[in-house]
């Protein structure tokens, strides 16, 4: 894909296609084909479809709030014609201060390749937990955010080096809303992260190809009340959702930390079918849903979870411990279903011992998604 900046603020895009070994050829203008200076940040709008031999595609372009403008490719299916998830390439900005009547390409887009469903089909993930500048809380309060994403690569790479050829992608685990041991006003028991200062990691992770995890303790509010309440931030094919039944306390009238909470699978449901609907106006690949266990009430009703196609659900074993204990527990909640992709926690204060990557990596299953804290 091909984009430039015209001098009234309009992003004009194109493709130009290539086969290997080749370089690119003309650009293609499809009829419509301008992205507006003045739409709304945030929204995708679409080119007109251009065919290319048997392939039919469009590109899509959307403004963002710090001024760049991105762009993305989408595939119609040969067999009901519907368009698959944005295809989004590592090089795709248009930058804010990009020279009026300059064309800037993006990285290739294969367009004879099946697209993946899901991340988890072609890579493992590998997340830093935590709360910004609150070290007690997790390894990414320790650092700024520049610095835990650095730090969070490297973990993914000594996870690479033992995955053969499936990818490691490293993402952010963000604390978005924590549990209190005092009231709040709105009676939930709950402090929110900022949304600008969810916007920071999310927009670092967008520069740098990471994915994030929104986690919520839920308190004495309810998943899907706080989970919504994310939904800008969701809208991105690389945020994802996380629920802590632990401090899910309200049925148990005590507050946060007194007492471990738990969740149900009706309300799970609830919160899939929430995400399973911004994948579709989205047009982007599956979420993830991320509930941490490591108690049987923590999760209950497991057997009336569904399955949809939108949203991976992955629980989390998330107790700390001796190896065997965490192993245990691993094989009794991360692995059974509902579960589809499971996903293993490491403390690394309090596991003893730490589990290294080449014991995690030897799990069957292996886990898809690795959480350090």
């Amino acid at each position: 894909m091909t984009a430039q900046r015209l001098a009234d603020g309009r992003i004009e895009v194109a493709v130009q296609p290539s086969s290997p070994g080749a370089a690119c050829g003309e650009r293609l203008l499809p009829r419509r084909r301008f992205l507006p200076a003045d739409a709304e940040a945030g929204r995708w709008l679409v080119t007109a479809p251009l065919r290319i031999d048997d392939v039919v595609l469009r590109v899509a372009a959307r403004h963002l709030a710090g001024g760049a403008t991105e762009v993305a490719m989408q595939l119609r299916s040969t067999g009901d014609g519907t368009w698959g998830p944005r295809l989004l390439p590592r090089r795709r900005f248009v930058p804010a201060a990009l020279e009026a009547d300059r064309w800037l390409s993006s990285s290739p887009v294969n367009a004879l390749v099946p697209t993946y469903n899901s991340v988890l089909e072609r890579a493992q993930l590998v997340t830093l937990y935590g709360y910004p500048n609150t070290p007690p809380m997790g390894i990414l309060g320790r650092g700024s955010p520049e610095q835990v994403a650095d730090q969070a690569a490297e973990f993914a790479a000594a996870y690479d080096r033992l995955n053969g050829d499936r990818d490691v992608i490293p993402a952010f685990h963000l604390i978005t809303g924590v549990a209190q041991a005092h009231p709040t006003a709105d009676g939930t028991w709950i402090s929110r992260m900022p949304p600008e200062l969810i916007s920071e990691y999310v927009e670092l992770a967008r520069e740098r190809g990471m994915h994030v995890f929104l986690d919520e303790q839920i308190g004495w509010s309810d998943p899907l009340t706080e989970v919504k309440k994310l939904e800008p931030f969701l809208r991105e094919p690389f945020v994802h959702v996380a629920i802590d039944p632990e401090f899910a306390t309200k049925r148990l009238e005590r507050r946060p930390g007194l007492a471990i909470g738990g969740v149900t699978g009706a309300e799970i449901n609830e919160v899939q079918r929430y995400l399973a609907s911004i994948v579709a106006t989205e047009g982007i690949p599956p979420k993830i849903l991320m509930v941490h266990q490591f108690t049987p009430w923590m999760v209950t009703d497991r057997a009336d979870i569904v399955d949809l196609f939108e949203v991976d659900l992955s629980i989390d074993m998330d107790g700390f411990g001796g190896i065997g204990i965490k192993l245990q527990h691993y094989d009794l909640f991360a692995v059974p279903e509902p579960s589809e992709r499971p996903a293993i926690k490491v403390f690394l204060r309090y596991d003893t011992p730490v589990l290294t990557p080449e014991q995690i990596q030897a799990l069957e299953p292996r886990p898809d998604i690795i959480v350090y804290q």
